[in-house]
C-alpha cells in the first residue's frame, strides 16, 4: 500500500468516514510498521522520515499512522515550514472503550477520553488545539505563546493552567471546567468570560445560552483515573457516557426513563453491570444486556417520586 493511500485512509479514519474494510487495511499496515511507534529523538525521527518519504520537495509534513494503546495517530514528526514559519502539528483519535494520556510537543499534558479527537498545531507564537470529545489539559506555560482550544462554539485561551473540556458532537452543551489557573472563554458572538479554579461554563450551541457556576473540579476530571461520576445528569446523558466508555448501545423501552436524573459516584472497580444495577435501583427500572455484550435495554415505569 502506498504512502499516499495510507495518508488518505488515515484522514478518512480520523474524520469518521472510513469503512470497516478500510480500517482493517489500516490496522494491517500498522502492524507491519509497528516499530515506528516507539518514541525516538527528533534527530533519529528525522532520519526515519528521510528514509520513508521525501518531504523537502513537497513542503508537506511527514505523517505516520498507527494503532497502539487503542490510539490512532496522524502526526507530523518534528518541524516543517509553512510560509517560511516553523510549524509542528499532530492529530490523535481515541476510540470508544479507551482513554489515553498524551504529551504534546510543547510538553503540555492531555488526557483524552473515549471517542475523542484532538488536533494540535504549534508555531513560534501560538499553540492551538481543536477538540471533539472530552479532554483534560495541563498546560505548560510558554511566554508569548498562548494555548488556544477550539471546542464546538467555544474558544478557550490560557497561558498555564489545568482544565477539562467536554464537547462531544451530539451533546446538547459544551462544558468547560477549570481546575487551576484562569481560562478565558468566548463563543461565536465573542462574549467573553474568565473562569478561575472550580468555575464551570455550560454553553448550549443551539440557543447560545451560557451558564456559569461554582463546581468541584475534581468531579469533572475523575474519569482520568477510571472513576465514573454522575453529577445531576439525566439517564440519557449518562447512557451516552456509558456507551462511549464500554462500547455499548443503550436503548430505553420507556422514553420517560431517559429524563431521570442522578447523583452517583463509582470507583475504578465498578463495571458496566454494577453501574447499571445501581442506577436502575435508584429509578425503579431494570436492564438487560445482549448475548454479545454490545446492547443494553433499560425498562421500567420511570423515575421515583
Amino acid at each position: 500500500m502506498s504512502k499516499e493511500n495510507i495518508q488518505e485512509l488515515a484522514e478518512k479514519w480520523l474524520n469518521g468516514t472510513a469503512t470497516p474494510a478500510e480500517v482493517q487495511r489500516l490496522q494491517e499496515w500498522y502492524h507491519e510498521q509497528e516499530a515506528m511507534l516507539a518514541p525516538v529523538p527528533d534527530v533519529k525521527m528525522g532520519e526515519r522520515i528521510r528514509q520513508g518519504i521525501d518531504t523537502g520537495r513537497r513542503r508537506k509534513p511527514f505523517k505516520w499512522v498507527g494503532v497502539a494503546a487503542a490510539v490512532m495517530l496522524l502526526i507530523s514528526a518534528g518541524y516543517y515550514y509553512y510560509n517560511n514559519r516553523p510549524v509542528r502539528q499532530m492529530a490523535v483519535y481515541v476510540p470508544r472503550e479507551h482513554q489515553n494520556r498524551l504529551l504534546l510537543p510543547d510538553s503540555s499534558e492531555v488526557w483524552l477520553n473515549a471517542d475523542s479527537k484532538l488536533t494540535y498545531r504549534e508555531t513560534d507564537n501560538k499553540r492551538e488545539v481543536t477538540l471533539e470529545g472530552e479532554a483534560f489539559f495541563n498546560i505548560r506555560q510558554a511566554a508569548g505563546r498562548p494555548f488556544v482550544v477550539k471546542a464546538g462554539p467555544c474558544i478557550a485561551t490560557v497561558l498555564g493552567t489545568s482544565f477539562n473540556i467536554k464537547a462531544y458532537k451530539n451533546d446538547p452543551k459544551v462544558l468547560i471546567t477549570v481546575a487551576t489557573g484562569k481560562v478565558q472563554v468566548q463563543d461565536q458572538h465573542q462574549q467573553l468570560k474568565v473562569l478561575t479554579a472550580n468555575k464551570q461554563i455550560a454553553l448550549e450551541p443551539i440557543t447560545g445560552a451560557i451558564r456559569e457556576k461554582q463546581v468541584n473540579a475534581v468531579v469533572y476530571k475523575a474519569w482520568i483515573d477510571g472513576s465514573f461520576e454522575v453529577n445531576n445528569e439525566t439517564f440519557e446523558e449518562v447512557a451516552h457516557r456509558l456507551s462511549r466508555k464500554y462500547g455499548v448501545a443503550i436503548h430505553f423501552d420507556n422514553p420517560a426513563l431517559a429524563h431521570c436524573t442522578f447523583l452517583a459516584s463509582f470507583d475504578q472497580a465498578a463495571n458496566l453491570p454494577f453501574i447499571l444495577s445501581m442506577l436502575c435501583k435508584i429509578n425503579n427500572s431494570t436492564f438487560s444486556i445482549s448475548d454479545d455484550q454490545r446492547a443494553v435495554t433499560i425498562s421500567g415505569n420511570g423515575c421515583n417520586n
